[in-house]
């Protein structure tokens, strides 16, 4: 149950980064973040593609490691 709210909710997300994509007054990027960020969270094959990728280990995987909330997050198990 848990891993199908964070995919709808990270699916919603990444809507309203496409949305932000068309109207210049939403930011996209915040959205396109917390949205691959909560998918991951609701598919273990997503979370694996996005970690072998050379963006989220430049990028992300610092970050997340930092924040304690992202970490228990991506820690769900169900």
């Amino acid at each position: 149950m848990v891993r199908i709210v964070f995919l709808v909710f990270g699916i919603f997300l990444l809507v309203c980064g496409l949305v932000g994509l068309i109207l210049p007054i939403i930011p996209q990027v915040p959205f396109f973040i917390m949205g691959i960020l909560f998918l991951m969270a609701g598919s273990r094959r997503f979370s694996t593609f996005m970690k072998n990728t050379r963006i989220y280990r430049n990028h992300l995987d610092k970050w997340i490691r930092k924040s304690n909330f992202f970490t228990r997050i991506l820690e769900v198990e169900e």
